[in-house]
């Protein structure tokens, strides 16, 4: 019994290719927005222009460059 190929892998789009970003991460403290606490460790994402980091308390705060 043969099986038929997938034709949606020779005619459909082809999948964009996923670039994986690895993040650097800056040390020194950062406040938090919404509370009193800081953040040891900042993470800054190259590609998309993106600082993140995560307060004591668990708030995540991001902040993006235009």
């Amino acid at each position: 019994m043969r099986l038929m190929p997938n034709l949606n892998e020779f005619i459909g789009p082809k999948p964009e290719k996923i670039h994986k970003v690895e993040l650097e991460k800056i040390g020194g403290a950062k406040p938090c927005a919404k509370c009193d606490s800081d953040s040891e460790e900042t993470f800054w994402d190259p590609i998309n222009l993106i600082m993140s980091w995560t307060c004591t308390s668990g708030h995540a705060n991001t902040f993006k460059v235009n």
